[in-house]
Formats: structure tokens, sequence, C-alpha cells
């Protein structure tokens, strides 16, 4: 078989080609060969179940060896235009089921959440993070007592309060680009600051600051893992977790990536336990079901919110951004849309939200478009199930396949095309980037309101447009995408012009005069009466 072929190869690669390694990767291929003689012969057959359609899988491996050669998405979307709204295929011997309609995506895992709202089993993703990331972790009560504690500094109420610190950070960014073009760095520590100053008090005060790129390095290692055959081999053949750990090199990687993974969550957690203002950190920490729970894993709640928040708003800006770049007709309506409402003499606020129903568009546009999780988070079903006639196992992954959602042209005509005027036009549209159910994003408010107040700044502050060296335009794929769990628009460069003298006088003004003191803002945010969760 040609796939196994090419895994045994990779994995050679992951050993060095001392004496000792290279007796190990012998014994590792040895077992790994006797492990597929046990799953072909032993593991019990799938049964004739009445399934959705889907395509035919090989046995033991399924139906990998078809995702090989294009991306994911593009063979998943391939399978629903054969085979309809759901399909059935199989990863080695798990079976999974896509899920390419909105209607149906409710039906199951929000109006059936009792049975769909658990969660694979992520092995080596799992190890990074000692079990306690609430994303991946399978509904259970550790899950709705972690849930329960973000939910008491995420719900609408609570986001409400954080406009402050929102303000403050989006005048620094817009400070910033008035003398350089480099929005990265910018948007950056925008993001990183107001999750680690929500999280912990941490103010990022400059665009040096290290915590973002660290950030990034520990959202990275899962997807890095994905990328490596071990990980593959260790998805399709589960039982191979069981090795020791000379013959298990993820085991290690895992160890590795858990240990600087506790350390910065550690390192953080204390400082927000000993800071004299409130935060999620000490919120935590004096709620109920924070109460029941070890240290570690609290600084693991509140971790996972860092990375999540974090890696959310800088996809969805930068993804925003690229799109006004390529589409400048759009950033015209909108700045159109700002003068209107706004008018010249003011920076955008939230009470302006409700009255900027163009920009409300573009960033569903956007991310209709190109949705951040393509697949969103894999739900699995913890008991039998019927549907449309189909019989659907416990156990079964369950796919919200916002990527053929998305891209339906009976439902967004021209799915390829950015047209923020069509969420105008049917003001209806139903789109879900957040997840579904019991297990949508407990971050979307927070998330939500950090992208549109700053993006309605910067609309209303700059031209943005092609960035141009030696005479020549620096060209943007719109399609150059890093694709793991999440699709990030890979970083690219973008000239920001201030739209007039006026505009830059407002900024520096509105800059020199907001409060900057991250220690009198969040006592402002404390609630007046603190009910812990």
């Amino acid at each position: 078989m040609a796939y196994t072929s090419n895994l045994l190869q990779e994995m050679a690669d992951m050993w060095s080609a001392s004496p000792e390694s290279l007796l190990n990767l012998h014994l590792f291929i040895a077992i790994f060969i006797f492990s597929i003689f046990i799953a072909y012969t032993l593991v019990p057959k799938p049964k004739n179940l009445n399934l959705p359609a889907g395509p035919k899988p090989l046995p033991i491996i399924g139906n990998v060896h078809q995702m090989l050669n294009q991306r994911p998405i593009q063979v998943m979307h391939k399978w629903h235009q054969d085979y309809g709204t759901m399909v059935s295929f199989r990863y080695g011997q798990q079976l999974a089921i896509s899920v390419g309609s909105f209607d149906i995506a409710q039906d199951l895992l929000a109006k059936r959440g009792a049975i769909y709202s658990s969660r694979p089993e992520f092995i080596i993703a799992s190890g990074m993070t000692s079990g306690f990331n609430s994303a991946i972790m399978p509904y259970s009560r550790r899950w709705q007592n972690q849930h329960r504690i973000m939910s008491s500094v995420l719900d609408s109420s609570a986001v409400n309060r954080y406009r402050g610190l929102e303000d403050m950070e989006s005048k620094q960014t817009l400070v910033e680009l008035l003398s350089t073009d480099d929005f990265e760095a910018s948007i950056r520590r925008y993001a990183g600051s107001i999750v680690m100053t929500l999280g912990y008090g941490i103010r990022l005060e400059g665009t040096d600051n290290e915590i973002p790129a660290k950030l990034l390095e520990i959202n990275a290692h899962p997807f890095d893992a994905i990328g490596n055959s071990y990980y593959r081999v260790m998805e399709l053949f589960p039982i191979l977790d069981k090795l020791p750990g000379f013959l298990a090199p993820w085991k290690q990687f895992a160890a590795d990536v858990e240990r600087q993974t506790t350390e910065f969550h550690m390192k953080h957690f204390e400082i927000g336990k000993a800071a004299s203002t409130w935060n999620w950190a000490q919120n935590a920490l004096h709620s109920n079901a924070g109460s029941r729970i070890s240290s570690k894993e609290l600084a693991y709640v509140i971790g996972t919110l860092q990375q999540a928040g974090f890696e959310a708003i800088l996809t969805v800006l930068r993804l925003i951004i690229k799109a006004i770049v390529l589409h400048p007709h759009c950033l015209a309506e909108a700045q159109r849309e700002l003068d209107r409402v706004v008018g010249p003499d003011r920076l955008p606020s939230f009470e302006d939200i409700p009255h900027l129903p163009y920009i409300n568009a573009m960033l569903n546009e956007a991310m209709r478009w190109q949705p951040p999780t393509p697949f969103g988070i894999p739900h699995a079903t913890t008991e039998d199930d019927e549907y449309m006639g189909y019989h659907i196992p416990s156990g079964t992954v369950i796919i919200p396949n916002i990527w053929v959602m998305s891209f339906n042209p009976e439902i967004f005509p021209d799915p390829d095309e950015f047209k923020p005027e069509r969420w105008i036009q049917n003001p209806e549209l139903e789109h879900s980037p957040f997840g579904f159910g019991r297990r949508i994003c407990p971050g979307r408010h927070l998330g939500w309101n950090s992208i549109f107040i700053l993006m309605a700044r910067l609309m209303w502050a700059y031209n943005i447009t092609h960035a141009y060296k030696d005479g020549k335009r620096i060209e943007i794929d719109p399609w150059a995408i890093k694709l793991t769990f999440t699709a990030a628009t890979v970083p690219f460069m973008a000239s920001f012009q201030v739209r007039s003298p006026k505009k830059q006088e407002i900024i520096e003004r509105d800059w020199e005069n907001v409060c900057k003191d991250p220690a009198q803002i969040l006592e402002q945010i404390r609630p007046k009466e603190e009910v812990w969760g």
C-alpha cells in the first residue's frame, strides 16, 4: 500500500541515524506492522449501518488516502457535492460524518446537544495541555465546571464592562499606525494586550513585547504535530500510544510542550493572583467552581482563554484587513457610512455599532468568505441516535463543516466573491463561525466587540491599500491561507495613510487624554456586586 510505505519513510526521518535510534526505529516498524495486522484481523468490522452516503473506505486506513494530495477542505467540498449535505467517511477505523447544512448542524449539535456535545479523543493535543484544555475536552463534569468559570467573565453583560479597555487599546493602535505600516505587530499587540490585561492585569505597552510571539508559539504546537507523520499514525492506530517512550517520540514532544505551556500559564496566573486589582485569575480563584479544582487547572482555564482569544482576534483582524485591501470599493462604502453616522469630529464609539450595518456586514462576510475555523472543532456523540432515517452510532465524530456551509451557492450566490452587500440584502442569512450548541465559542462576544471597534476606527481614520516597494505594488494572494484546524491568512503587507490632518489630530488628542493605567481600568471593570460563578 503506497500510503503505508510513505508513512514508514516519513517516520524514518523522525529518528537520527545513530545505531540505537535505528534499532528503535526497526522495533517501531515491526510493532507498527503488527498493529496493522491486529487492526485488520481482530478489530470488529463495521456493521452494515444505515449511514449517510459517502466515499468507499479502504481497509484499515479508511478514507485518509484521499486527503493526501489535496487540502481536506477541497476533498470534503467535493464529497458534499457528490453525496449531499451529510457525508460519512472513515479516518482509520473511526466513523465521521461531515455536516454541510446550517439547519442540520443546529438540529444535531444544538437541539440534541445532550448527546452531541462531546469531543473525539485528541491524544497528543490533550497530552500537551495536561488534559485541561476545555476546547478539546470531552463533555463531562470537568468541562461543565470550567465552562461555568469562563462564562462568568465572558457573558454579554461582563463583556460590556470591557469597553473601556478596548477603547484605550484601539486608540493606541491608531496612534501606532501614524508612524508605521507594520500593522501585523500592532494587531498582535492589540489582541494580546486585551486578553492579558483582562486575564492577569498585564498590559502590553509596546509592540516589542514577547508575549504575542510566545502565544503564537504555544498555539502552533498542536498544529505542528498534526503535520507530522506520527500524529497521523496515532490517530489511525491509537493503540500505538501504549508503546514505551523510546518507541513513541510523540510522548516526549507532548511532554516538552506541556512543560513549556504550563510554565507560561502558571507564571502569569501567579502574577494575576498577586495583583491588587480585579482580573480573570482572581475572579476564578474566588468562584465556587474555581474552588473545586487545582491551581494548575485554574491556570489552564485562564490560559486557554488567552490562547484562544488572542488567536481569534488576530486571525479575524488580519482577514478583514486583507479583504479591505483587495476590495477598495468596500472600504469606500464603509467610509461613507462612517462619515454619515459618526462625522469628522470624533472617533466611532460602541454606541455607533448598531448604526453601522455595512461594517457589520463586512465582518460577517469576511468570516463567511474564509471561515477562521473551517471544520469548527469536531463533536462526538455519546449515544446512538436516529436522524432523517440515518443511524448515527455512539462515538461518531461529527464535523460541522463551516467551509461547506459558507460556500453553498444556493444560500450564498458567487460564494468565492467577497460581497458584504449580501448581508444587507438578506438580513436573515444564517452563519455560525463561532460553532454550535453547548460547545459554541464562549469568547464570541468579546472577540466581536474587540474586532468591530478597532476596524470601525481604522476605516474612519485610514485609507488602507496595497503596500509598495521600489515603486512596485506588493500583491496579495487572497487564498494564501495556512490550514490546520484553523484557516489563518498568511501575514502580508499593507499601507495605512491617515485620511486627513484633522483625523490625525483627533487620534493624537484622544490617545493623550485616555486613561492608560490598567489597574484603574480593571477597577472600573470590577463587578459592582461580585457574584462568583
